[in-house]
């Protein structure tokens, strides 16, 4: 019996939406993978311009060695509603699932499959390095190191729950995550305005065994201006900027409550399915609803009044909040619209002198 014949049937995905001037080379990533057998989903969630044109002309003219599915979603469910679908439409025993604007190395499946054997299949999930390149595909200097390496190595995690939910360590990242469709299986769908969805899979992940790691980079991950948690962190040096970042941050706020709700919601299923103990449910969930509330403190403290804010922050110095978020707060007392130019100002004031030094450091290196 030949090799192919006895390995096991996987999937990759793309996951696309208003992403014209990028989908072409994910699909071409896509077909270009090593591995067999595969199957191919090129799924669409009802994007407004020509991505799923461009998908469907791709899949037509298709004559390669994979099996192929092509779905557009009749409606725009969302990140976690369309992993959901594309899930629905999984058949392989592991998903390997990309965004419309990254670009997979040809041996990103086969080295997954590779770390999976390599644990014996005990690992839910599979977590490889990546590149960042910017939208025109330059790969980033920090991200320059990341390259493939000649010398693979695999690592095998289960941190226990509790350290996972108070730290989210070890890092995972939805562009270079791989999961074993079981973990839908067991807990069912994703909640539908969930956006973390990769660190909700690494908890149902490590509910059912173990995390996989590998230093090699498989995916080239692109940063752009239409990224779903883009320049969140930016040096902002106008007012304009400044009121993006603001919002983001008020809606990253959000999206991590969500996220913990989602948690309490899984493990409360794992508790059911006798995956975790009472005594580790009770504190586990304590955990979860300590988070939420400090991320709910977050929320309410964006649109709150100064006596409102100093409640808020209050309760949030009770419950011993990250420091991290505890300073956030106390610069924000001061009104918004005043902060927001300070903001601004500053940044604007530091990105300045950064030019200078920069000017300075390369007439002195040119000397």
């Amino acid at each position: 019996m030949s090799k192919t014949t006895t390995r096991p049937l996987l999937t990759f995905s793309i996951c696309a939406y208003n992403q014209e001037k990028f989908i072409r080379e994910a699909v071409e990533a896509a077909f270009a993978q090593t591995y067999s057998p595969l199957e191919i989903i090129l799924s669409d969630d009802c994007s407004s311009d020509r991505t799923f044109e461009i998908m469907r002309g791709m899949a037509d003219a298709y004559q390669g060695p994979h099996r192929l599915i092509l779905n557009r979603n009749s409606t725009n469910l969302g990140l976690a509603g369309h992993s959901n679908r594309i899930v629905e439409l999984t058949h392989g025993e592991l998903l390997v699932g990309a965004a419309g604007d990254d670009i997979s190395f040809p041996n990103r499946v086969e080295m997954i499959y590779q770390a999976w054997e390599h644990c014996g299949r005990r690992a839910m999930g599979i977590q490889s390095g990546f590149v960042t390149i910017d939208e025109s595909g330059a790969v980033s200097e920090d991200s320059a190191s990341c390259a493939v390496t000649e010398t693979v190595s695999f690592r095998e995690e289960k941190p226990a729950l509790e350290s996972f939910v108070r730290t989210l360590r070890p890092d995972i990242l939805g562009a270079a995550f791989t999961c074993s469709p079981v973990t839908y299986s067991t807990f069912g769908p994703l909640p539908g305005a969930l956006i973390h969805e990769d660190t909700v899979a690494a908890l149902r992940a490590l509910c059912l065994g173990s995390l996989m790691f590998m230093n090699s980079a498989l995916i080239k991950r692109r940063i752009h201006g239409n990224n779903l948690f883009s320049r969140r962190h930016e040096l902002a040096d106008t007012r304009a900027a400044v009121d993006r970042q603001e919002d983001r941050m008020i809606l990253d706020a959000r999206n991590r409550r969500m996220m913990y709700d989602a948690f309490l919601a899984d493990l409360k299923v794992a508790r059911e399915k006798q995956l975790i103990g009472d005594d580790q449910w009770i504190r586990l969930q304590d955990a979860c609803l300590y988070y939420r509330r400090v991320f709910d403190c977050q929320v309410q403290y964006g649109t709150a009044g100064i006596a409102r804010k100093l409640q808020i922050l209050l309760c949030a110095r009770r419950d011993r909040a990250d420091s991290r978020i505890l300073k956030w707060m106390l610069l924000r007392l001061i009104p918004a619209p005043l902060f927001r130019s300070m903001k601004a100002m500053l940044n604007s004031t530091r990105l300045a002198i950064k030019t200078i030094v920069r000017k300075c450091s390369l007439g002195g290196s040119n000397a």
